[in-house]
This record gives C-alpha cells, sequence and structure tokens, in this order.
C-alpha cells in the first residue's frame, strides 16, 4: 500500500497497484507501471542534494535517471511514511564488466562540472569523517584482529595526511547490484543514497574491486582512457580502504550469517601492503 497524495502530486491519472522491488536496504522501493516509487526514511535536505545532482548529471549521462518532477517543479512529496520520490523504471540485471569503467569515468566528469557543488547534508567525506563512529560502523563495538588494527590505522593517518586529491561528486555504493545491464550495455545505475562529494580515485579502486577483481589494472587503465579524473597512483590506498569500511560495517553488525564473509574480508586486509 503505497501512502495517500502520490497520483495528485505528480498529477497521474492512475498509479497502478505497486509491486515490491528487491534492495532498498535503507528505504523501501516499488514498481508502479513504467515508474519506481521510493520512500526514504531520510532527511528532506540530504534527497533535495541527490535530486539535484541527479538531475545535472542525467543531462548529460542516460544511464542516470533523474526523479520524476510533479508540475510544480518539485520532485519529492513528505509523508508521515517518508519522503517519496519517483524514478523511470530500468529493465536490467546486475553484473560486472570492464565497460563500468568507462561509466565512472563519465559520472566523475559530469559531477566536476556541476555548479551547484557543495557537501551533501549529513554525507561527508572521508576527509571529514568521524572514524570511531558514522553511519558505516562503529569501532568501539567491533572486534580487533591485528589485520583489522593495521588497516585501520594506516587507513586513517592517510587520510589524515590530506592527500591532494580532485574531489567530485561521486555514486558512493558502486556495487553490481546498483549497475544494470540489458542486451550487453549499461543501461542504468541505481540508489544514489551514499552519493556525496569525496575523492573519485577511492571509488575507482571500489569499483575496479566490484566489477573487475580478476583484472583490476585493466579496468583503471580504462577509467583513465576514458578520462576520469580519480588518481590511479592511489589505487592501493583506495583499496584498502574499500576493503577495510566492509570489514568495519559488517562487524558492527555483525551475525552468523555474516562469519564466512567478514573472514573473507580480513583476509583480503592480512594480505595488502
Amino acid at each position: 500500500m503505497l501512502p495517500d497524495g502520490i497520483a495528485e502530486h505528480w498529477d497521474l491519472a492512475e498509479l497502478r497497484e505497486a509491486v515490491p522491488l528487491a534492495g532498498g536496504y535503507h528505504n523501501r522501493v516499488a514498481r508502479a507501471g513504467d515508474l519506481v516509487v521510493r520512500i526514504e526514511q531520510r532527511d528532506l535536505a540530504s534527497v533535495a542534494w541527490e535530486h539535484e545532482l541527479l538531475a545535472w548529471l542525467g543531462a548529460e549521462i542516460p544511464e542516470v535517471k533523474a526523479p520524476v518532477a510533479a508540475a510544480d517543479g518539485t520532485t519529492v512529496l513528505a509523508t508521515e511514511r517518508g519522503i517519496v520520490s519517483l524514478v523511470p523504471f530500468v529493465d536490467g540485471s546486475p553484473r560486472g564488466g570492464l565497460e563500468a569503467a568507462e561509466l565512472f569515468a563519465r559520472i566523475h566528469r559530469r559531477g566536476a562540472s556541476w555548479p551547484d557543488a557543495r557537501p551533501r547534508p549529513g554525507r561527508p567525506a572521508y576527509a571529514d569523517l568521524d572514524w570511531e563512529r558514522n553511519d558505516w560502523w562503529d569501532w568501539s563495538v567491533v572486534r580487533k584482529p591485528p589485520a583489522l588494527v593495521r588497516a585501520f590505522d594506516h587507513a586513517r593517518a592517510w587520510v589524515a595526511s590530506e592527500p591532494e586529491l580532485v574531489v567530485t561528486p561521486i555514486h558512493g555504493d558502486p556495487a553490481q547490484q546498483n549497475v544494470l545491464w540489458n542486451g550487453g550495455r549499461i543501461v542504468g545505475v541505481l540508489d544514489w543514497e551514499w552519493a556525496r562529494l569525496d575523492w573519485p580515485a577511492l571509488e575507482l579502486a571500489n569499483a575496479a574491486w566490484t566489477f573487475a577483481e580478476a583484472d583490476v589494472d585493466a579496468f583503471v587503465a580504462a577509467y583513465v582512457a576514458a578520462g576520469g579524473p580519480g588518481e590511479p597512483e592511489v589505487i592501493e590506498e583506495g583499496m584498502r580502504i574499500f576493503v577495510l569500511a566492509n570489514a568495519l560495517y559488517s562487524l558492527s553488525r555483525e551475525t552468523e550469517a555474516d562469519a564466512d564473509w567478514i573472514e573473507c574480508l580480513l583476509a583480503w586486509l592480512g594480505e595488502l601492503p
């Protein structure tokens, strides 16, 4: 059951029965015909920032779907059940592939020219992050095997050293389930909840590991060839932070079902220089 007022706000003659969709770990998503209804428990200013960014990116990058505007120009509806927005439905399925390198290069290039670029409310960059406790992890509650402590201390010190890196809007969660393919090409990039201003070099490392773990060098080369602004020389530090953040996230919410995944992450951290 959808919140009341959606059809009226977007002036839709009819809003079909919504069908829940998978995903949406921190929000609820459902398909209603050619649209996806998204209901989020988040600050309105944060959602507004995201929608402004998507409108800027989507004007040039067809894989980025901007939220649907209502007749009054707004893209959100505040309800008792959360902030509601509509986006076009994208028919596709997730998988890996080197083609994602060119996509993220375009996203970072276009984002770098966003005239209204500013920090996202409630989404700090790594350089501004509270490393003890944040939305991703709580250092006080995680168990601390040596590999984790070593990686944490190294990454925290590296970030604190204020490396001179390019800053652009980034997607923030370049997981395979957030990039949909159809007919051998990428057709949509979903779930911009973690988008923020940050170092694209770290997102490059994240995406390379995620989409081409067996050939990271080829992924990075494709990104650079496509004009991506993220610096490839810090790929090792970026991968350390990516694996560390995943480990800390899982350890902060540790369940028996996470045990194997956590051990894999800790093993990877132990292998990094």
